[in-house]
Order: C-alpha cells, then structure tokens, then sequence
C-alpha cells in the first residue's frame, strides 16, 4: 500500500478512532511518574522516514543516558529495516507491515496493537507528529506513562500523558528532544548532531562501486537528484542536475556517482545520461547498493549534493559535507544538522508549502515549483566552488 494510500485512510478514519478512544484514555491508571531509574522498558513509535530516524538519533542516545536500567525499543515500519540496522542505541526493533491491500494493512496493524499491549511498557514516546494511528498504538500499549506531540489542529483524543508542543520554528531534532522533557531532560547543541553506525563487512556493494571507478583512491562526488513519494516537488530540476554535475566533473576532473532506489533508475538514469554528453564523468548506481554501502560511498565521497530527502541525512549522519536542495520545505526543520553544510532554500512568499499538521500534504500554489526554479545552476556552482574548492581541489 502506498504513502498516499496509508495517509489518506488515516486522516478519514483516524481522528474518528481517536474520539472513541477518548474516554478508554481516561481509565488508564496514572501512577507517580517514574524516575528515570525506575524506567525498565520503553517503547519509542516512529513509523515513517528513514531521515526523521535519523535525526532521531541524538534523541536515541539521550533516552539510553537518561534511562541506564531500560531495554529501548522501537516500533516502526518494515520498509525502515535497513536503517534500523544502523541505530546502535536500539535494543529491539519491531516492525509492522503494512504492504499489501488495505485488508493485510487492518490484519498487521491489528497484531500490532495486541504485541503492544503485551509489551509491558512503563513508558511510551509518540514520535510521530501528528499521526493518528500512532495515538491508538500508544493507547494500546496501557503504558501509565505517555508522551507525544501535541497540536490543537490536530485532534487525538486525550491519549497521551503528558503533551508535548511541536515547535514549527525547531529542527526536528530539537523538537525529537524535547520529548524528554517530561524527565528533566535539556539539550545541548553539541547532543543534537546525528549519527549512525556502518558496519564493514556489509559493504560489497560499495566496494563494487569503487573498484568500478579505478584507482587506489578515486576522487568523486555523490548525487542524489531523488525525492521520495512524499513530495517530488522536492526534486530540483533534472536537467539542471546534469548541467551541475558536468560543470564540476570538468573543473575538478572528479566522478560522480548517482544513486538513488530500485524504482528511481530511469529517472536517474536519463539525468546520467545528460550529464555524460556534457562531458561528466558520471555513474549510475540506482538500485545497485544497499543502505550501509550507500552510506558507505557517501562518507568517502568529497562531496554529498542531494535534494531535501532521506538520503541527505544519512550522508550527513556518516560525516559527509551536504549540498542540499530545499524547495517546499524549510531547513529550519530538515535542514543538515552540523558544521561544514551548505543549503539551497528560496524565501519565497509562498514557502514552506508543506505543513506537518497536513500530514505533509503538498498543494503548489504554481503551475510549477518555483522554489525550485528560482536556484540557478550558475548560482549553485559558484557557491559550492567557494564552498568546497579546497575540498574538490585535493590530490
């Protein structure tokens, strides 16, 4: 079932379930809340993105200080597996499933909720937004203490404990930390960077990739022009990716590796192609490498230059340098956390035009995005020249 498909049922149904939930809530016993001593299993809910498990990280790192007595586990979505795999403060991963039609969707998340209500749970963190389905699992779990974000455009019954505001005007690891709150727990700026664990001997594929490219040490940029099904408003436009990459590929005589998932191929493949007859040096390896060995080619690269997407942050998680590409959405919220970033944003009237109380429903106000039209390619050269020219001039 796809990401619309999902979100859509959920808006119609869920704050229906959640007002029917509203009075069950009350009867939930509200003991003294726990010290974070006393805490001895958590369940922590993030179902969708592979970038917002990322930038979940630090929050990760500070639940496992603050609880040292606790098993921390996590529920979210199978297709986040490979991510997970990489979230070395995780004591458990369950995964729900929710492929198929909407008649498994019901089955799985069904089986969800009894698995949680069997859990044991002595505290639940609702990482989702606004999610209603989220709101039900944190009901089904009759943790005694709850917490999740809180909008009042966003009804969810009265499930949680404790309430926490989402801040519009946070990045979301900030807002992710804030969710500690409830135990005394402050962050720091340094506590806020992501980070996440590659292991080498899951790294084939890279190697593959860099034996391709030849040499002890090859030098050479990765790209992704890549947005997931979301938003593809988010994309910059594809010729002018090809244009960019072949402007660098010939200033700096460095390679420039494509990547992307099993269904962005030809999409990246049409790009590549471009750039090659412009004179790149480009490969495409859409498709061809698993999430470490992507995450692996992304920490030896030069150069990470991505669109406003999953992939940007697991770069960034690894210690790569980001060009990033914002359009609908604002880096105040998804920006690359860390020094040595540069972003592309147009402050337009009309942007940011994705709204997390929207369930990131995107509506253009244009025919086309032009929060994405309005970053020229001259521009981007020139400044990821000035950027990063003693990076990209390195033997």
């Amino acid at each position: 079932m796809s990401l619309a498909s999902l979100q859509h049922i959920e808006k119609i149904f869920g704050s229906i379930v959640c007002a029917l939930l509203h009075l069950p809530a009350k009867f939930i016993p509200r003991p003294k809340d726990p010290t974070p001593d006393q805490v001895q299993k958590l369940l922590v809910i993030k179902f969708f993105g592979i970038g917002s498990l990322v930038l979940a990280t630090p929050f990760l790192r500070a639940a496992r200080a603050r609880f040292p007595n606790a098993e921390i586990h996590l529920l979210t979505l199978s297709s986040n597996r490979e991510i997970t795999a990489m979230m070395k403060e995780l004591d458990q991963v369950h995964f729900l499933n929710l492929g198929g039609n909407i008649f498994s969707a019901i089955a799985a998340f069904s089986a969800c909720l009894i698995k949680t209500f069997q859990g044991g749970y002595d505290v639940l963190i609702d990482m989702e937004f606004y999610t209603r389905a989220s709101a039900v699992v944190s009901l089904a779990s009759w943790a005694p203490m709850r917490i999740g974000f809180h909008s009042r455009g966003v009804y969810r019954g009265d499930i949680p404990s404790h309430r926490v505001p989402f801040n519009a005007y946070w990045h979301v690891t900030k807002n992710f930390f804030s969710l500690l709150e409830p135990f005394g727990q402050t962050e720091t700026t340094d506590a806020l960077v992501p980070s996440i664990s590659v292991h080498p001997e899951l790294l084939k594929d890279a190697r593959a990739v860099l034996e391709h490219l030849r040499g002890n040490k090859p030098r050479f940029i990765v790209i992704n022009a890549n947005a997931g099904e979301l938003a593809y408003e988010r994309r910059w436009l594809p010729d002018r990716f090809a244009q960019l990459a072949a402007r660098l590929s010939s200033k700096y005589d460095v390679s420039c590796i494509f990547i992307g998932a099993p269904g962005e191929k030809d999409y990246v493949q049409g790009i590549v192609d471009d750039a090659i007859a412009q004179g790149a040096k480009a490969l495409n390896t859409a498709g061809q490498l698993n999430l470490e060995s992507m995450a692996q080619i992304c920490r030896e690269s030069l150069l990470v230059i991505s669109n406003d997407s999953g992939p940007l942050h697991v770069a960034a998680a690894v210690g790569a340098p980001i060009v990033g590409f914002f359009g609908p959405e604002t880096p105040v919220l998804y920006g690359p956390v860390g020094d040595g970033h540069l972003v592309f944003h147009q402050s337009l009237s009309c942007s940011p035009c994705i709204n997390i109380e929207q369930s990131k429903h995107l509506k253009c106000w244009h025919p086309s995005p032009i929060c994405q039209e309005r970053t020229r390619v001259e521009d981007a050269f020139t400044a990821i020249c000035t950027a990063y020219d003693g990076v990209l001039s390195a033997p």
